[in-house]
């Protein structure tokens, strides 16, 4: 390939400890080319793509090796050099769009300021905008540009992450989980922008994802990572037909499925032997002032059930599950939790109350503190339920081991790990509190495939011990694996509920429909049955 826009040669990250987390990694890019990067929580796969911007995470150094963008190895620049480089010849999608924002400013403000960094005069800042954001399918109004960030949906505030990107028509975009914890017609709206500007630009791509349902989408080339080394490449097709490594082949292994979809000849309906109900919701309704976001809904889940509640950003799937946790305190309505009254906000609760009923976040970034260790964390949890001081330690290690995370995590703090493996405390910490309905608000959305199915066998394992769920997610595929029942909300209304297999199959509603049809779908002709992989975590 001549003169490729991007092309790494050896290069080696480590920690300052000496631990390898780069290891000699080459990787080749043409124009208008995606390469997707997978592998598991701490494979090195983001540690790579932020090298491709220069830039090594606090803790770790660059040990050797070339990043060559249009022919300048940007490792040596100067720190001067390399910051007018980032963001005009190699720019970054980040993967939570709300953490790299400043709340304080508007959105038009932000985007006007990256081009006047670097060096576009006034008079084009005003056009350039406009142009952005008409290519991403946002408003150009001036009632849009005065927005906050904290004003648009995930969805939007991706578009304007993306379009930030490309606005200076850089050689090489690195795109960090774009789309992880949108639900799957936004997903699918933000994959099929992306597939628009790659076609249109003449940069090379770099997606960074766990999500191998997006790489068989969207990806040209494939590199496979695992302990930091790109174990196996090669084009998508190869990769996903005729995989080269045991590893790979247990990836493939690990994506769940949909099931076949086939007429709708009978009515979804409840599943068979439903069980008494630990948790019963009748007429919720919730508002934010004075606008209403959940309409009158009702359901219950019975001892050891699991009900997955599915719906686009927007539908109210979030705010139910906060409200029946008794963080929203405004509700109405009647929630009946193990056969007594269940008052809305946690501060009209009892103690016993809050202690059986927990919830684990999408984000663990926003629910573990970063100044506290793993050991305090997840300890300070056991304490509230009459742990004793010299029991802790132990108790620790077991819930630890439980979500398949090693004793030494116990020592580290949130910043130190993985985004899997954060969530994986999170659970940790849920579990610590030997609650009896676990509300699970889309915690699967920031894991890999295999860790993914391994936390998925965990609840599951829960699940049999008796452990009741409510599931909110977008992902579709996960609800056919571990929900009895399933309810689709759209504008906070239901529009659709049954057993999870009859509305998976044979959804009735056009809304569901159209979720199933938007869900991306992994086609290999090499997939066996489903493995569970619990990753071994070095070090």
């Amino acid at each position: 390939m001549l003169n490729p826009p991007l092309l790494v040669q050896n290069l080696s990250m480590r920690d300052t400890e000496g631990r390898i987390i780069v290891d000699n990694a080459s990787i080749t890019v043409g124009e208008g080319e995606v390469l997707a990067i997978i592998g598991e929580s701490g494979s090195g796969k983001t540690s790579l793509a932020l090298g491709l911007l220069g830039f090594a995470r606090p803790g770790m150094v660059f040990g050797g090796g070339k990043v060559i963008i249009d022919n300048k190895d940007i490792l040596a620049l100067t720190e001067r050099e390399l910051r007018d480089y980032r963001g005009s010849r190699v720019s970054l999608v980040p993967q939570n769009p709300t953490t790299s924002f400043s709340p304080r400013r508007r959105v038009g403000d932000q985007i006007a300021e990256l081009l006047h960094v670097h060096g576009y005069p006034a008079s084009k800042i005003a056009e350039m905008r406009r142009d952005m954001l008409k290519d991403v399918g946002l408003p150009t109004d001036a009632r849009f540009l005065r927005r906050y960030p904290f004003e648009l949906s995930g969805g939007q505030l991706q578009r304007v992450a993306i379009g930030m990107a490309f606005i200076t028509r850089p050689r090489v975009i690195v795109m960090d989980e774009p789309t992880t914890g949108l639900d799957v017609s936004t997903q699918q709206t933000i994959l099929n922008l992306i597939r628009e500007l790659v076609q249109t630009s003449r940069a090379s791509f770099v997606y960074v994802t766990h999500d191998l349902a997006v790489v068989h989408n969207i990806a040209d080339t494939v590199a496979v990572m695992l302990g930091g080394k790109i174990i196996e490449s090669g084009t998508k097709e190869q990769i996903f037909t005729s995989p080269a490594t045991e590893y790979t082949r247990m990836l493939l292994s690990t994506v769940p499925q949909l099931p076949p979809r086939c007429k709708a000849e009978e009515e979804p309906g409840a599943p068979d032997g439903a069980l008494p109900a630990l948790l019963q919701v009748e007429d919720l309704n919730v508002s934010y002032g004075p606008m209403r976001v959940v309409h009158g809904i009702s359901f219950s889940i019975g001892h050891g059930e699991c009900l997955a509640l599915v719906g686009g950003s927007g539908s109210g799937k979030t705010t139910t599950g906060r409200c029946i946790a008794g963080l929203h305190a405004s509700g109405q309505g009647r929630i009946t939790f193990q056969d007594a009254a269940l008052n809305f906000g946690y501060a009209n609760r009892s103690r016993a109350q809050l202690s059986a009923l927990q919830i684990v976040f999408q984000n663990p970034d926003r629910s573990l503190n970063p100044r506290e260790s793993i050991q305090d964390a997840v300890g300070r949890a056991a304490m509230l339920t009459g742990a004793n001081r010299s029991s802790i330690g132990p108790k620790v290690t077991q819930l630890l081991e439980r979500v398949r995370l090693p004793k030494r995590v116990s020592n580290l703090y949130p910043a130190d790990l993985s985004g899997g493996e954060r969530q994986r405390v999170a659970i940790a910490r849920a579990l610590a509190m030997d609650p009896d309905l676990l509300i699970c608000d889309e915690i699967t959305s920031a894991l890999d495939v295999s860790v993914q199915a391994a936390v998925i066998d965990l609840l599951m394992e829960l699940k049999r011990d008796g452990l009741s769920m409510l599931f909110i997610t977008h992902n579709l595929p996960l609800v056919s694996e571990i929900a009895e029942s399933i309810i689709i909300l759209k504008n906070g209304e239901v529009v659709e509920r049954g057993s999870a297999g009859g509305v998976l199959r044979a959804p009735r509603h056009e809304y569901t429909k159209l979720l199933l049809d938007a869900a991306p779908r992994v086609q290999s002709t090499r997939l066996a049955p489903r493995v569970v992989h619990f990753p071994n975590l070095q070090g």
